[in-house]
């Protein structure tokens, strides 16, 4: 196995890196919507830990510094950085970092767009220009290949889960792409094994089927995984299909993992298009895992699974339809820095 090693989202963390939505984003037009859940996230992340908190410019810095005040967060765990970006999903063209051989990197792997969907530019930019903001304890590395992080999800034995689907929106790749593909993980992550998800996607999902979307780690032997029992529900052959390649995983594995099922909320649309609300796209922080809600009969229970997968920690639900809204949600929302990255 590769010296390499990413870690877990679980492991202590430094700090939580946010893009606040502004006016040059598709946010424009529900900037009164999104905010106060960005607002939500900040005051209970920012409880425990710092927040790397990247606005468009230096007037966007000040205007949320003066949100924060007013909602009476204060600021004190909050560094600001002025990055123009195109959107807000920093889970996907954040920096991956990694220790290898001792010696820490930011990982700066290519974002295009979901396959250029949408303006990405800016937003492959950010790394760059966040190492040039910021000083960390790590070198800098930029990595010719395109990885979302909203894609890979890796438990503390460096197994781990990633969804196929997202790296064949050209079209379907032979296997032997894939196991290039995987000694290219292997060496980058320091993953000792790849369990791919294939075909596997909610409906407006315009990821292609991120994993965070689908099954995610709480402990090395905990998967918990977004699951559909309404046969009325478009999702529920594609999630029936998630359950059974999951079971084929565990099976390969010796039958070690517990498979968790999270109940979908009932659906929700915009436009008459179904939305990919999905309650596995929760964050992990140091003290807390903000769970998305929805305003949902299956909200209570979710939160209740949730309390007894990670008991040493607080669970904070957050109201997230605004966010889905716009088709992501918390984990896509933020990145983490691992302990020992940030001088």
């Amino acid at each position: 196995m590769s010296a390499s090693r990413l870690a877990p989202e679980w492991e202590r963390q430094d700090a939580i890196v946010i893009v606040w939505p502004h006016p040059y984003s598709d946010w424009a037009p529900r900037l009164e919507q999104i905010e106060p859940v960005y607002l939500q996230i900040c005051k209970y992340v920012g409880k425990h830990q710092a927040i790397i908190l990247i606005a468009y410019n230096e007037a966007h810095a000040l205007d949320i510094g003066n949100m924060l005040s007013a909602a009476g967060i204060g600021c004190e765990n909050v560094s600001f950085a002025s990055i123009p970006t195109n959107d807000t999903w920093i889970r996907d063209y954040g920096p991956v970092c990694t220790v290898s051989d001792h010696r820490k990197f930011l990982l700066d792997f290519q974002f295009d767009g979901w396959g250029q969907k949408y303006n990405w530019q800016l937003d492959n930019a950010v790394n760059a220009n966040l190492v040039k903001n910021l000083r960390f304890k790590a070198s800098y590395l930029c990595i010719d290949q395109v990885l979302e992080a909203g894609n890979i999800e890796i438990n503390g034995q460096g197994e781990l889960l990633c969804s196929r689907t997202c790296f064949e929106r050209d079209g379907p790749q032979p296997d032997t792409e894939f196991t290039q593909l995987e000694k290219q993980l292997e060496h980058r992550l320091g993953c000792r094994k790849v369990h791919w998800l294939d075909q596997v996607q909610l409906a407006g999902d315009d990821t292609c089927g991120h994993v965070d979307t689908l099954a995610r780690f709480c402990t090395n032997d905990i998967i918990a995984y977004s699951a559909c029992q309404n046969p009325k529900d478009v999702n529920h052959e594609a999630l029936g299909q998630l359950s059974m390649q999951l079971l084929e995983i565990n099976k390969q594995g010796g039958n070690r993992f517990e498979l968790v099922p999270l109940q979908m909320p009932d659906p929700i649309f915009l436009n008459g298009q179904q939305l990919p609300a999905t309650y596995t796209n929760f964050l992990i922080t140091n003290d807390c895992v903000l769970v998305p809600v929805f305003h949902d009969r299956q909200d209570d229970c979710t939160l209740k699974l949730m309390d007894e997968l990670f008991p040493d920690r607080e669970i904070v639900d957050i109201e997230s339809g605004a966010l889905i809204r716009q088709r992501g949600g918390l984990h896509c929302a933020a990145m983490q820095i691992p302990e020992g990255f940030i001088a």
